[in-house]
């Protein structure tokens, strides 16, 4: 029990960095890819000032967002980069609802 409790203290390692992550592998087959999308899609749903994140197509996502751009594209990076397999997709950035302003595209990590 102390073990586990020491275990469960500890400062988890970066997702990407750790080799026995299934995250880690950057051609999963197509069931995990979408297990991946789904998950992303669900954790950038809990950020602050992110409404949503869906996926329209295999590459690329959209964010509906209710924060400002400078303060919601760091927090989607974080997230989309803890997976390999998703690191090069499209990110479409929705307007702000209400809020005049263009649509932008942008990608975290380019091959």
């Amino acid at each position: 029990p102390a073990a586990k409790a020491a275990a469960a203290s500890a400062p988890a390692a970066p997702a990407a960095h750790t080799s026995n992550d299934s995250r880690s592998d950057p051609n999963p087959d197509a069931a995990t890819l979408e297990r991946y999308q789904s998950d992303l899609a669900r954790a950038l749903a809990g950020q602050s000032g992110i409404a949503s994140g869906v996926w329209l197509t295999r590459q690329t996502l959209a964010i509906n967002r209710t924060g400002d751009l400078e303060q919601v594209w760091p927090r989607v990076c974080q997230e989309v980069l803890r997976y390999p397999a998703l690191r090069t997709v499209r990110v479409q950035l929705n307007a702000r609802p209400g809020v005049d302003e263009p649509v932008r595209w942008r990608q975290c990590a380019t091959y």
